[in-house]
């Protein structure tokens, strides 16, 4: 099953958010293997923008320190999972990562 995940980052940490200096890490993953990786300045920080190129890019699960309560709503509404720092101490997928 092939599946995306982003992971946001500002200076190899997790984001806290979006903001002007986010990276977004994009990750293909099929059959539990990474098949691809992307990353992405975001060139805009608004809602709606971070919203569409999420759903452009079919991603499937969010991960980041934190997460405004009005993007989570706006990003649940497309389908989109967001794990934040308090919702990953045991998750697989991002324990294999290091961070400040």
């Amino acid at each position: 099953m092939k599946k995306i995940i982003a992971i946001l980052t500002q200076k190899n940490s997790l984001s806290k958010g979006i903001q002007k200096d986010t990276t977004v890490n994009l990750f293909e993953i099929e059959n539990n293997n990474v098949k691809g990786v992307e990353s992405i300045e975001l060139e805009n920080t608004s809602h709606n923008y971070f919203s569409l190129l999420m759903a452009l890019k079919r991603v499937g699960t969010i991960y980041a320190d934190t997460i405004n309560s009005d993007l989570r709503k706006l990003l649940k509404t497309i389908s989109i999972n967001i794990k934040c720092k308090n919702d990953i101490e045991n998750d697989e997928f991002i324990n294999q990562f290091i961070f400040d």
